[in-house]
């Protein structure tokens, strides 16, 4: 390994992580929307999207987020490990405000929670945040924020505590709410004590999943997973009234709300449900005024300031624009919701790319990172992804053991083949935490007359691909595991797949005898991947050992092994077109570009809060996209000096 590795810069993201309540927050300067994505936090202008600044420093993905009334500080806390202290990072985004904005800064960080953070909320002066841990902690902490020191904690509730509110004008004052408990609290800075007082809510019992306080601290506004809204007097802490009536209740809880000043002085509540409605609701009559349906649960809301707009997030990773008078709703931006699998870009062509994640195949722009395209086939997941090298077909294997293949600009179906591969795997079925079922590998061969596809039955299938037919032509079957890549020749010749079951083999395709096996390889080791060396005299292989394996394509002798990781699996490699350079990623969330002739690793990138299942170089080889488990595509700069070199 070379003696220093320098960060990989990161250029762009697609996604959300919207199933985190609050998570959308629009800073006071109404010009930039904040919002975590796994670990990392992202900063985004809203009128100009490429301005974006990102800030990285936890270690785990983001589960709640609070900012301070006049928009100079940001909290941020994280899930961690069992039995490990969760941290909340406080952030310094002043510089955002000025003329000449200067890059947020990392104040400080806070331990004392254990596993999770479930929810900040900074006092109405910014002096306090309050904290609450997750399942495994429950207890509510007073920080200090200038000092940065614990003032004094507390069990939160004898339940699950969901949420946390401070007061608007008594930096004195707080609320929290959860499972059937909601309580007031009030804070003693001399005595270093924090005092609970029980709401009661006579005989309603509720679960309380967020809370609104009107600007006067009169009411409080409950929002509850039964879908009614509890209002409660401040002073007596008692039950004023509730509703809305039955039958017009959020369908599937309220997830997020917010009281919103109408023009004659009068509160109204904007509401967002689990069933993905936004409503407004009448403070007096708690009767739905306007109602509105997006796709996804409400997880959050976004008021400007004026109060004619919003930001709102869904779980389903979708954030809209709505405009309040009439909830007009305007879709904004997009990401996938579940894990994300493969990403392909077409051959020699930079400008977009694809991904797939659960039932969905997604093109996207490149500069933009808008989307263009998106292909649906509900209840079955796309495992793996190409695109033919004539650029005419979208070509996708699925978990139901089906390849089907797409129209690259209209998204219509092309052809299906049926029962490609069978469904379940043999032996060790999954190769991992996963188990991929179906076809599991795809690719196509360089003049698209043939497609190679392995699944997870172990089998090696070459397809003769034409306008009207599809025929198999060979089945290979020699793996004992679910076949994870497959990579072809330039002419054709011969291609190499690579198994769960510890081997690779190389394929004859083309000589007098075709379809045969040419050569093996084996290592203790769950494959995850193998690529040619462009000049196809070596392969390189990934899995679970940690390691990537040069090898020599003639005898299938190790050339050379190099760590590609210290504490977890390596999942995907990608070289460069003239063999300079590589990218690998794996379970250990990080980005590594190599000098491939060296074996020693420039650059490292940090931003996936999950495992990363494919990393793509783009054919003008000047960015990496990869792929996770979060849900994320991450899109990486290649620094000009290494790129250059090449």
């Amino acid at each position: 390994m070379s003696g220093t590795v320098d960060a990989l810069p990161l250029e762009g993201v697609i996604g959300f992580s919207g199933k985190i309540k609050q998570a959308l927050i629009l800073h006071p300067n109404d010009q930039h929307i904040i919002y975590p994505l796994g670990s990392t936090i992202v900063i985004k202008n809203v009128e100009n999207t490429d301005d974006q600044v990102y800030l990285q420093g936890h270690t785990d993905r983001v589960t709640c987020m609070a900012i301070t009334r006049d928009g100079n500080t940001l909290a941020s806390g994280q899930i961690t490990h069992m039995g490990y202290l969760a941290e909340i990072i406080l952030w310094d985004i002043s510089g955002l405000h000025k003329e000449s904005p200067s890059p947020p800064e990392l104040i400080v960080r806070l331990k004392l929670h254990k596993v999770m953070v479930q929810a900040l909320d900074f006092s109405c002066n910014g002096q306090f945040l309050a904290s609450i841990g997750g399942p495994d902690d429950n207890n509510l902490v007073i920080w200090n924020v200038a000092t940065a020191q614990a003032i004094c904690g507390s069990p939160a509730a004898h339940d699950s505590c969901l949420t946390v509110k401070w007061m608007n004008n008594d930096p004195q004052k707080l609320v929290t709410g959860g499972l059937k408990a909601l309580r007031m609290w009030s804070l003693d800075t001399e005595g270093r004590k924090v005092r609970p007082m029980e709401v009661s809510t006579s005989k309603e019992v509720r679960t309380y999943t967020c809370i609104a306080i009107s600007d006067d601290d009169a009411i409080l506004y409950c929002g509850t997973t039964t879908g009614d809204v509890l209002a409660i007097s401040s002073e007596k802490k008692q039950l004023i009234t509730s509703g809305p009536p039955k039958g017009k209740t959020p369908r599937c809880g309220v997830q997020a709300i917010c009281v919103v000043k109408r023009v004659d002085g009068m509160d109204e509540l904007l509401v967002g449900s689990g069933d993905g409605e936004l409503m407004i609701i009448d403070t007096e009559t708690f009767q739905p005024r306007v109602v509105q349906s997006v796709l996804g649960a409400v997880t959050s809301i976004a008021m400007d300031t004026a109060g004619e707009f919003f930001f709102a997030g869904t779980d389903k990773s979708n954030t809209y624009l709505v405009q309040y008078e009439g909830l007009v709703a305007e879709l904004k931006t997009t990401g996938h919701a579940e894990m994300v699998n493969d990403v392909v870009f077409p051959q020699g062509y930079s400008d977009l790319f694809a991904t797939c994640a659960g039932s969905d195949i997604r093109i996207w722009h490149s500069d933009t990172l808008s989307e263009l395209l998106r292909v649906q086939v509900p209840n079955q997941e796309c495992n793996c992804i190409a695109f033919s090298p004539r650029g005419d077909g979208i070509v996708s294997g699925w978990n139901d053991g089906k390849i089907r293949s797409f129209l690259p600009q209209s998204g219509g179906l092309q052809f299906v083949i049926n029962e490609a591969h069978r469904l379940t795997g043999v032996g060790n079925s999954s190769g991992g935490v996963v188990p991929s079922n179906g076809v599991t590998s795809i690719c196509p061969s360089n003049d698209s007359k043939r497609l190679l596809s392995g699944g997870a039955d172990g089998q090696v299938r070459v397809w003769a691909i034409s306008k009207g037919t599809q025929v198999m032509i060979a089945s290979m079957k020699e793996h004992k595991g679910p076949v994870y890549a497959i990579s072809i020749k330039a002419d054709d010749t011969e291609c190499v797949s690579a198994s769960a079951d510890g081997s690779c083999i190389t394929w004859s395709l083309a000589d007098a005898a075709p379809f045969v096996r040419i050569n093996a390889l084996f290592a203790a080791n769950f494959f995850k991947s193998v690529v040619y060396h462009p000049d196809e005299s070596q392969l390189l292989t990934c899995g679970t050992d940690r390691k990537i394996t040069y090898w020599d394509v003639n005898n299938m002798n190790a050339i050379r092994i190099i760590d590609g990781s210290e504490t977890a699996d390596v999942n995907s490699l990608h070289v460069n077109a003239n063999g300079h350079f590589f990218v690998s990623g794996g379970a250990d969330k990080k980005v590594n570009l190599w000098n491939y002739d060296e074996g020693s690793k420039y650059y490292e990138g940090v931003g996936h809060s999950g495992t990363i299942n494919t990393v793509r170089i783009s054919p003008d080889e000047k960015r990496i996209i990869t792929v996770g488990t979060e849900g994320g595509i991450f899109v990486w700069k290649i620094p000009d000096s290494f790129a250059a070199a090449a």
